[in-house]
C-alpha cells in the first residue's frame, strides 16, 4: 500500500498532466554517494509514455522489482538530469485499480505482438467498471500476469507456442463478443469477461523446462487450471470487495465450471446459461481453427493427423493464391 506521507508530491508533473499515473517497472538501480545517500534511476514503461526516472533517498523500498506497478510522485514541474526526468519517489501499488490498462503496461522484452495486445485491451475497455476491475484484480501479480500473456494454452495441443494463451484467449472473446451481439437474451459483459477469465489458470498450469520446452506444474497436475480460476475469481472478490451486478458472481462462477458433454457421474455441470454456451462454442472452435491451421496440406489432400481431432483433416481444393 501506498505509505502515508505529508511532502508535497503529485501523481502527475505539473506540467504533463497527460502522463499516465501508473507504469510497469521494467528495471531499477541504485548507487550510493560519498555520504551515503542512494541514487535511484528506474525505466517506467506504459504504451503510452515510457521513460527513465531519477530520485535519491535514505533507502530503496525492497518491493521495487522488474515488473511491479508503480506510480512516479512528482514535487513540481517536470524537469530532466542526465536524460532522466526528476521524481520525489516510486510508490508500488498493491491495490489494483479499474482505471490501469493491464494489457498496455506488458513490457516490450515479453514475446508478444503488440496488435494482440491492442486487441485484449480493446476487450478489457469495453467492458463496464466491475469487471475491469475484477480482470485487473486477478492479473495485478506481475508473474502471474506475464506469464498469462506469454506461456502456452497447452503443450501439444491448439495455441501450445509462446503467448499461445493470450492468442487462445483473445480469439475466444472475440468469438463471444461477435455472438453476443445480435442476441439480445445474452448478457455480453459477462459472457465476455467469462471469456477473457476462462484460461487465466493457465498462468498457473504450465512452466518452462531446462531444456526450454513446457511441463505441467504441481498445480496443475494437482488442481487444474479451472479450479485455480475458479478460486482466483472467488479470492478477488471477497478480498477486494468487488461488487458485480446481482446475480453475476454466480453465472461467472458457473461459466467458468461448467463442462459440456461430461458425464453424469464425474459430478460437473453442463452449461446451464447462454453465456456458457457461447462460450463453450467459441472456446472449441478457436482451438479447432489453430489445428486445422497447422494441419491442413498447402494444396489439396489429406492433411497431418492430430490426437486433439482424432483424425487427419481434409482439404477439398488448393487455396486460391492472393
Amino acid at each position: 500500500m501506498e505509505p502515508n506521507m505529508t511532502d508535497l508530491t503529485h501523481p502527475c508533473p505539473s506540467d504533463l498532466p497527460m502522463l499516465p499515473q501508473i507504469y510497469r517497472l521494467a528495471s531499477v538501480n541504485s548507487r550510493a554517494d560519498a555520504t551515503g545517500c542512494l541514487h535511484h534511476t528506474a525505466h517506467l514503461f506504459h504504451t503510452q509514455a515510457s521513460f527513465k526516472a531519477c530520485w535519491s533517498s535514505g533507502q530503496l523500498d525492497a518491493r521495487l522489482r522488474s515488473g511491479v506497478l508503480v506510480s512516479p510522485r512528482w514535487s513540481g514541474p517536470g524537469r530532466s538530469e542526465n536524460g532522466c526526468l526528476a521524481i520525489a519517489r516510486l510508490v508500488v501499488l498493491e491495490r489494483p485499480v479499474a482505471e490501469l490498462g493491464l494489457f498496455q503496461t506488458a513490457l516490450p522484452g515479453w514475446p508478444v505482438e503488440p496488435a494482440l495486445l491492442q486487441r485484449a485491451h480493446r476487450l478489457w475497455e469495453a467492458l463496464p467498471v466491475s469487471h475491469r476491475l475484477l480482470l485487473n484484480a486477478l492479473f495485478w501479480d506481475a508473474e502471474r500476469f506475464r506469464r498469462f500473456c506469454t506461456g502456452p494454452s497447452s503443450m501439444e495441443g491448439h495455441h501450445h507456442d509462446e503467448a499461445g494463451n493470450l492468442r487462445h484467449t483473445v480469439e475466444v472473446a472475440e468469438q463471444v463478443r461477435a455472438l453476443a451481439t445480435d442476441r439480445a437474451y445474452v448478457d455480453r459483459d459477462l459472457a465476455v469477461l467469462a471469456a477473457l477469465l476462462h484460461d487465466a489458470g493457465k498462468a498457473e498450469e504450465y512452466r518452462r523446462r531446462a531444456d526450454g520446452s513446457w511441463g505441467m506444474s504441481d498445480r496443475g497436475r494437482l488442481i487444474g487450471h479451472r479450479t485455480t480460476v475458479i478460486e482466483w475469481v472467488a479470492g478477488a472478490i471477497a478480498r477486494w470487495r468487488i461488487r458485480l451486478p446481482a446475480g453475476h458472481e454466480m453465472a461467472l462462477l458457473h461459466i467458468l465450471a461448467a463442462v459440456a458433454h461430461a458425464p453424469a457421474w464425474m459430478g460437473l455441470r453442463e452449461p446451464q446459461t447462454p453465456e456458457a454456451e457461447l462460450l463453450s462454442l467459441a472456446d472449441r472452435l478457436s482451438g479447432t481453427d489453430d489445428l486445422m491451421q497447422r494441419l491442413l496440406p498447402n494444396g489439396a489432400g489429406w492433411g497431418a493427423y492430430h490426437k486433439h481431432l482424432g483424425r487427419r483433416p481434409y482439404r477439398v481444393a488448393a487455396p486460391e493464391l492472393v
